[in-house]
């Protein structure tokens, strides 16, 4: 990985006089000169506790009488504007209650400016609840430090809102590449090669809370309106620069879509929660909870998608249709969850294509013109690579932090096509290193075929959804799905100053655990050396030590079960 260099500090050194305002000013500009910063360029405005790559600059100057006319319309275009520092995408956030139309163009200072990309107004898309941002999603410029804006409209307190992606991204993306090849290869009902948010950058991104799980009756194709003119190493970029964006401009969860397709056949998992799972995201207000959301990178307003990007949405959609149960043809019926940009209130009963555009139930023009006329060539194809439904799923979380009560669910819809109400199903769990399946609860198939149940799992394990048959249909399994409980672990010390000679008593809860890892480290010049390391046995979910130090300093005690970690230091005189 490429490594940068550190930021340099500036160091000022102030005499017990005070300060003349002309000093202040140099100082400034001195401080400037050495961060990156140019002189005259607003300050940055961090957001989500000062996360870097995303910085904002106010524009209202731009604004004024110098602005140019641009024809009729309406249109003005501001004179040239220089970003506090190099960025990669570009949005544009106003006041609630003002609207605007914009345009934007960029380039490297002194270099060729992009095309002009149209940029459109949030509000087409979004969690099911909450207010969406006023302003424009972002898009894709590549490298550049200077832009220029084309606006129609009056919006107050006018700000762009920059991410820096691709140093980070371009790196991520050739973990996948060497891989790429074979995502083209998969047999029908197997997921292309999907390339993880590892991969790409998504951990510098985290999801806020836990994900959410809901159900997939719906396959939405949108496409996120970025400029089409990118390279297959620029596509890691504009996924985590829309990532970014999604999280800590418009403060959502995480990135909106469940997976992202580029042109060149590249897809990306999106929101995090498992590709295997019906995750809600928000990128189809009122219908999040019962569909996935696959985004096309680009513009399809007036050209196609090409046929590698086609093709790789067929065969994901056929793959997630299957998983989950449902088929890539017909028409489905959901209720709607309202929402300010949904084309129906909330409670109307809305039928969908099982493969719909998101222009179907929102007030958009998503996917583009273009594209939404090659959906019913997507739902042939996604026809072709599609698997065996399944007969029986089950949805669970990933991870559980301690012993406590977890929803699991799914659906279950026979072969036969008979009705699967009042069918029993029993949710059975196999702890790791073992071999057999217990149960852990019993419940019964509703009106739909779904299903739901509460259970505490007491260690790290397997479970699965055993329909167990009857007299006139057979046994059937859901594929089984690893769940991972981390320890709910805390750590008490009755003393945290103490003499030479005196022991501390450390105790503490770890459940569900066996062992704890127990670490002892001493404080040296620049670093902690370890001193002592050893397993404490965990009795009914408490364990307790003791430890005398040998000698005078700052110790840090670490318990450890799993990657689940706490520390507390002492001092020792």
């Amino acid at each position: 990985m490429r490594s940068f260099p550190p930021v340099a500090v500036l160091k000022l050194v102030v005499s017990r006089r005070s300060l003349t305002r002309r000093q202040i000013l140099k100082a400034g500009a001195a401080a400037a000169a050495v961060t990156g910063l140019r002189p005259g360029v607003p300050a940055i405005a961090a957001r989500a506790g000062g996360d870097g790559p995303l910085f904002e600059m106010r524009i209202d100057g731009a604004l004024d009488g110098r602005a140019a006319a641009s024809g009729a319309g309406g249109w003005r275009t501001t004179r040239v504007l220089r970003a506090p520092r190099r960025f990669d995408l570009v949005g544009l956030v106003w006041a609630r209650g003002s609207r605007a139309e914009a345009q934007l163009r960029a380039r490297r200072r002194g270099g060729r400016w992009t095309a002009w990309v149209t940029l459109h107004e949030l509000g087409d898309h979004g969690p099911d609840s909450g207010r969406l941002p006023a302003g424009t999603d972002p898009a894709f410029v590549g490298a550049a430090d200077e832009f220029q804006l084309r606006l129609r409209g009056a919006p107050r307190a006018l700000r762009a809102r920059f991410v820096r992606a691709l140093p980070t991204a371009r790196v991520a993306t050739r973990l996948g590449r060497r891989r790429r090849g074979r995502a083209r290869r998969a047999q029908a009902g197997a997921p292309p090669l999907i390339i993880s948010r590892a991969e790409w950058g998504g951990d510098s991104v985290p999801p806020r809370t836990t994900p959410l799980y809901g159900e997939v009756q719906i396959a939405f194709v949108h496409h996120t309106v970025t400029a089409n003119d990118y390279g297959p190493e620029d596509s890691a970029a504009i996924v985590l620069g829309i990532a970014r964006y999604h999280r800590n401009s418009n403060g959502w969860n995480d990135i909106g879509y469940n997976f992202l397709v580029d042109k060149y056949g590249q897809v990306f998992e999106g929101r995090a929660g498992g590709i295997d799972q019906p995750v809600v995201g928000a990128q189809a207000q009122g219908y999040n909870s019962v569909s996935t959301g696959i985004a096309c990178l680009g513009d399809f307003t007036s050209i196609a998608q090409t046929p590698l990007a086609m093709d790789v949405l067929a065969r994901l959609i056929g793959w997630k249709l299957s998983l989950h149960a449902v088929p890539t043809n017909g028409t489905v019926t959901v209720i709607s969850a309202g929402g300010t940009s949904n084309r129906y209130p909330s409670g109307t009963p809305v039928t969908f294509e099982r493969i719909s555009g998101h222009r179907d139930g929102n007030n958009t023009a998503c996917p583009g013109n273009v594209l939404y006329t090659q959906l019913d060539e997507l739902r042939s194809a996604a026809a072709q690579f599609a698997g065996p439904a399944l007969g029986l799923s089950l949805y669970a979380a990933r991870e559980i932090r301690g012993v406590k009560p977890a929803d699991v669910s799914g659906t279950l819809r026979f072969p036969d096509g008979s009705a699967a109400a009042g069918a029993a199903i029993v949710v059975e769990y196999l702890r790791s290193g073992t071999s057999d399946w217990t149960t852990l609860a019993s419940t019964v198939a509703g009106p739909d075929g779904s299903w739901s149940s509460t259970v505490e799992f007491p260690f790290s394990g397997s479970v699965r959804a055993v329909f167990p048959g009857d007299a006139t249909r057979a046994r059937l399994e859901s594929p089984p799905r690893r769940v991972t409980v981390l320890a709910r672990l805390t750590i008490s010390l009755n003393r945290k100053r103490l003499r030479l000679g005196q022991r501390v008593r450390l105790t503490g809860v770890a459940d569900p655990a066996t062992h704890v890892r127990l670490t002892v480290q001493r404080r040296r010049p620049r670093r902690w050396l370890r001193h002592r390391r050893r397993l404490v046995r965990v009795r009914s979910g408490l364990y307790r030590a003791r430890f005398r130090p040998p000698r005078s300093g700052k110790y840090r005690i670490t318990t450890k079960v799993g990657r689940i970690k706490r520390r507390r230091t002492i001092k020792v005189f």
